[in-house]
């Protein structure tokens, strides 16, 4: 992929990804205005109970897609596509019996009842089926339809919301169900349009559903560590500071967070192009694969300037969108936006180097190291609050979020000969 190809798929990629992280941000104060406070609390408990049971049902599936690619022919690819979809089903089932003997537990702690866990898991099911086939999409760089999968979901999940909240008025439960339902809708339309491409009904092979299941069980810590992170920073505040203070944070994190429509653009169109280098590394002479090596550097710094700029621009951004939208304490988020932006900044290098560990599957430490640096981060934090208040989260989230991109960054060294040095801007010969 050409420098003019990979800016103008990051390009489209990120107009796309806007537009789809506009939509429910648009519908929130809308759909708000229908819903009490204890109303937020349960469907908050739903979400994160979507979100425990994708991490399960997904592993990571979407993942080994990416790594498998091109290793595979067009007759593999569809019987390999066929067994991740099995195994994302085989997992779901799992995850039904056991969410079903602890029903009445997850009720209790989190006021969901059975039904409605029941279809969290649909809606997590769904979205790993829906995450697999858009990660065929990238993969096959058809960043078009790629695109237009991604507004559709978030458009019909709105258009389902406005139907169930505003005009039904049923509450949560309405905005759960139009969370389940869009799920299942781009399930349906997926699982169709891999059908008509021969990607389905393969011959089930164990040996094909066991490597993606170790594959992807090493990065259930890793997965659910990013979410763990931002969840107990936010459970610490509350009961350390107050609601008040978490509430503010919570804005801080959900503005910052905008910075990943920039990186999360960027590895849509990059990935294929990366794993496809990393995969003719492996069978070329050492001198050409230094051509190779030298390539993906250049791209590594080019997007570390670029990602610094976006953090830069989002800072001061912020500093004149805060005031402009929000009033009262949600003004105090601006202070949290430096240290917060350098958090950002280092997840997102992080990201980068990370790929070279996923393409050399070396899964398990991954996830030794991005689980053990939430756990670090947790017990920072309860430190960092105690004595500085909710500033101390902040300092926290940076610190931890440096660290593991310098140890992932030494890890990805053990693995490739990468010339991070300035001598690689010396030209290579072949």
């Amino acid at each position: 992929m050409s420098h003019y190809q990979l800016l103008k798929s990051t390009f489209i990629y990120t107009v796309t990804d806007s537009i789809a992280k506009a939509i429910p941000f648009i519908l929130l104060p809308i759909v708000a205005r229908y819903l009490t406070s204890s109303d937020y609390g349960i469907l908050t408990n739903f979400s994160v109970i979507v979100q425990i049971l994708l991490a399960v049902c997904a592993l990571n599936t979407y993942s080994a897609l990416s790594v498998s690619y091109y290793q595979q022919t067009e007759e593999t690819l569809s019987g390999y596509l066929s067994n991740l979809v099995y195994l994302i089903v085989l997992l779901g089932l799992i995850c039904l019996a056991v969410s079903n003997l602890f029903s009445n537990v997850i009720y209790r702690y989190s006021g969901v009842s059975r039904l409605w866990q029941d279809l969290a898991l649909l809606a997590a099911v769904s979205t790993a089926i829906f995450s697999l086939y858009t990660s065929l999409l990238r993969m096959q760089t058809r960043v078009v339809l790629f695109s237009g999968f991604q507004i559709f979901q978030a458009l019909i999940s709105a258009l389902l919301a406005i139907a169930l909240v505003v005009y039904l008025q049923w509450k949560w439960q309405g905005r759960a169900l139009s969370i389940a339902l869009a799920a299942a809708i781009t399930m349906v339309l997926s699982l169709a349009l891999m059908w008509k491409g021969r990607y389905l009904f393969g011959k089930v092979s164990g040996s094909q559903m066991k490597s993606a299941f170790f594959f992807g069980l090493p990065l259930l810590p890793h997965t659910l560590s990013f979410w763990f992170k931002s969840g107990m920073d936010k459970i610490i505040i509350t009961n350390h500071v107050g609601l008040s203070a978490n509430g503010v944070y919570s804005i801080a994190l959900t503005m910052g967070g905008l910075i990943g429509i920039f990186t999360g653009s960027f590895f849509n169109a990059y990935t294929p192009s990366m794993f496809k280098d990393l995969t003719t590394i492996d069978l070329v002479s050492e001198p050409e694969a230094m051509v190779i090596k030298r390539k993906l550097v250049k791209i590594t710094y080019l997007y570390s300037l670029a990602l610094l700029a976006v953090c830069v621009f989002s800072y001061f951004a912020m500093r004149f969108v805060i005031p402009f939208i929000f009033r009262g304490d949600y003004l105090g988020a601006v202070k949290f936006m430096p240290l917060l932006m350098t958090a950002l900044y280092f997840e997102g290098m992080y990201s980068i180097v990370s790929g070279y560990i996923f393409f050399r599957r070396k899964t398990k430490v991954l996830g030794v190291i991005t689980f053990g640096s939430s756990m670090v981060q947790m017990l920072l934090t309860l430190v960092c609050v105690r004595n500085f208040g909710v500033m101390g989260a902040v300092y926290s989230s940076s610190t931890v979020a440096l660290v593991t991109f310098l140890a992932v960054f030494a890890y990805t060294n053990t693995l490739y000969r990468i010339p991070w040095g300035l001598n690689m801007f010396r030209p290579a010969t072949r």
